[in-house]
């Protein structure tokens, strides 16, 4: 009795030796030190913006394209950059060069440079932007009852475009939809609201426009 009791006591300790010598040696694979985060660190939007511009701007100048400078001109405004290497004005002059008589462009181009309009509601709405083949931008705005409101839109000449305004109930108030890729809805709201502006590209390309309100 007593050599059952000793062998089995033996192989309790054996097998916590074996488990013990088995946990230490596993353990060993991994490796001894604390996980670092490797992500990479974001890039703050601002950033971004004026390295588009830069890029923008010298592609513009490499290949005497003034959609890109116009672009470039835009982000400057809207963000409030102002650089020595890069001015707006310039680019917008230069910009004016390289269209080479487009009025599509020229118009473009003096509308971005008297600035934004004030006239909605909040601040100044205005936008310079590119609209993909087949596809609708939307803009939500609020006008004053009993005032005049203009909503304008002018392309670069690639696709016709159409300007569709909608109330707060989804009624349909004026549009414009000629063959051109120049739009423009005037109307009086009998209440202060929001409005919806949708822009929609009926080509199958995209197109460059500048749209603003009174």
């Amino acid at each position: 009795m007593k050599r059952l009791v000793v062998l089995a006591v033996s192989l309790c300790f054996a097998i916590t030796t074996f488990a013990q010598n088995h946990i230490i040696e596993d353990t060993k694979n991994y490796p001894n030190e604390e996980k670092i985060d490797t992500t990479a660190t974001q890039i703050p939007p601002s950033v971004e913006k004026l390295k588009l511009a830069l890029e923008l701007s010298r592609y513009g100048y490499e290949n005497k394209n003034a959609v890109s400078l116009i672009t470039a001109a835009q982000i400057l405004n809207q963000n409030g950059f102002e650089l020595d290497e890069i001015d707006s004005e310039k680019l917008l002059e230069d910009a004016k060069t390289f269209a080479k008589g487009n009025e599509h462009l020229l118009a473009i181009i003096d509308m971005s440079d008297t600035g934004p309009v004030r006239g909605a509601i909040g601040e100044e709405k205005y936008s310079f932007d590119m609209i993909k083949g087949y596809t609708t931008d939307t803009y939500k705005v609020k006008f004053k009852e009993n005032k005049k409101a203009v909503v304008q839109v002018k392309g670069v000449g690639l696709t016709d475009l159409d300007l569709y305004i909608y109330d707060r109930n989804g009624n349909l108030i004026t549009s414009d939809t000629s063959k051109s890729d120049n739009c423009e809805c005037t109307w009086i709201p009998k209440w202060t609201g929001e409005f919806t502006i949708r822009i929609k590209n009926r080509g199958g390309f995209y197109n460059m426009y500048y749209m603003q309100t009174n």
